[in-house]
């Protein structure tokens, strides 16, 4: 197991989906490789990638260098016109009019820049988002393959005691026939029958259920090879106190430096629209033949007065955006807080209702209920003390399995709360 606390930085989108897409998911037997072929194939986070795309464009708008494409206008005229001479009379004079302008907006007070700045910090808030729901999506796809991992266990066990009780109903009725049982051995065995398989059948269509929910997440049907346990270990390093785990949590979430970059984007839009206020301006050149055949070139600057848009509103609203960026930072870091305190609790609690089933109790139990089975079989107990004695020694079994399964999601929850990868929990099949 490796474990390495680093400086979070900015991930490297291309070369994580580059790991992503070489996963074979037809042929993926991990946990790991199935949580990734869930993340890729989800629709929120394909969208996620799809915004980080358009974001792209976005700074490659930012980047141009003029706000707009140049005006060209032109025209061209004939001018006739009477003139009267003394020695030769009146005559017809012709003259040709055209113009030839071009007008180019640029920007000014540094929009440019700023918009070029804006751009990037929505690529890299974007970028922390994209993780945030990698994550979000991971860790659940991890926890959905734990419960199924377990929900197998259960209905195997299930059906072992489903079939444990047919034995015990043929049991108790051959005693019967024998008349070595009252008959109401019969009843109660067959009482007990319906009741494990009620258990038995709404395990199986738990699994059934969990099965079906993976191969839509996964897109195929799978086989997946079940394991006999499963055990997890959290890294040996993680500290014990519970304000040394929310500043790690505050440390490593995605979410805090996302909510981090949505403030730096609202002071930057903020300083946007105060830029706003002064105008761009157009310069223009012109070419020219007026009059009679005169030739005129020249210039032009057009200045747009800002009278009635005095961006007022606009920068009411930029202002507001800053305080609820703030706002939101504020209520992401107590959303993590409470997090990694209800993580914490759970596992601790958890851990001491694991640690009842030790591994010798457990063998103890499966020992007992072979016993037990011999008994029955030769008649050394009781049919209502044999079906006590096995409710409780299955329903032992059953009650780890459940225990066992919450304990390991725990874990994965912890680690999830704290913004570490899932790498970090060991899983010792």
């Amino acid at each position: 197991m490796i474990f390495l606390l680093l400086t979070p930085s900015l991930p490297n989108m291309e070369i994580e989906a580059e790991e992503l897409s070489n996963v074979n998911c037809q042929n993926a037997k991990s946990l790991a490789d199935l949580s990734q072929c869930i993340v890729i194939r989800h629709p929120d986070y394909r969208i996620e990638e799809i915004k980080l795309k358009e974001i792209s464009g976005r700074k490659k708008i930012a980047s141009y260098y003029f706000p707009s494409n140049p005006v060209f206008t032109g025209y061209i005229a004939n001018r006739n016109g009477d003139t009267s001479n003394p020695i030769l009379g009146t005559g017809t004079t012709t003259a040709n009019n055209f113009q030839v302008m071009v007008n180019q907006e640029i920007f000014t007070n540094g929009k440019r820049e700023i918009a070029i700045k804006i751009a990037d910090e929505e690529f890299r808030a974007q970028v922390f988002r994209l993780e945030s729901i990698r994550r979000i999506l991971e860790f659940e796809a991890f926890k959905k393959l734990i419960r199924f991992h377990f929900l197998y266990l259960e209905k195997e066990n299930s059906l072992h005691s489903l079939n444990l009780v047919k034995e015990l109903k043929k049991v108790s009725k051959a005693r019967i026939n024998e008349g070595l049982s009252p008959g109401i051995d019969e009843s109660l065995s067959e009482s007990e029958e319906i009741r494990i398989f009620k258990i038995w059948n709404q395990t199986q269509r738990q699994f059934e259920n969990a099965k079906s929910e993976l191969e839509v997440l996964l897109g195929f049907s799978f086989d997946f090879q079940i394991q006999q346990s499963i055990h997890s270990k959290l890294p040996k390093d993680l500290p014990n106190e519970k304000s040394e785990l929310i500043k790690i949590a505050y440390q490593y979430r995605p979410e805090v430096f996302l909510t981090e970059k949505e403030i730096e984007i609202a002071l930057l839009r903020h300083n946007e629209v105060r830029k706003q206020k002064v105008p761009n301006v157009s310069l223009g050149a012109f070419a020219q033949n007026d009059g009679f055949n005169e030739r005129v070139v020249g210039g032009m600057l057009t200045i747009p007065l800002i009278v009635w848009r005095d961006y007022e509103g606009e920068s009411i609203i930029s202002s507001s955006k800053i305080e609820s960026s703030k706002e939101m930072k504020e209520s992401v870091s107590r959303n993590i807080k409470q997090e990694v305190l209800f993580a914490l609790t759970n596992f601790l609690a958890l851990s001491e209702e694991v640690n009842l089933y030790d591994q010798n109790k457990m063998e103890r139990a499966e020992s007992d209920l072979k016993n037990l089975q011999e008994a029955i079989r030769f008649g050394k107990i009781r049919i209502i003390d044999a079906i006590n004695h096995q409710r409780i020694l299955l329903q032992t079994k059953l009650n780890y399995l459940n225990t066992k399964s919450e304990f390991e999601v725990s874990q994965i929850e912890l680690i999830r709360v704290l913004g570490l990868s899932i790498n970090t929990l060991e899983i010792q099949p």
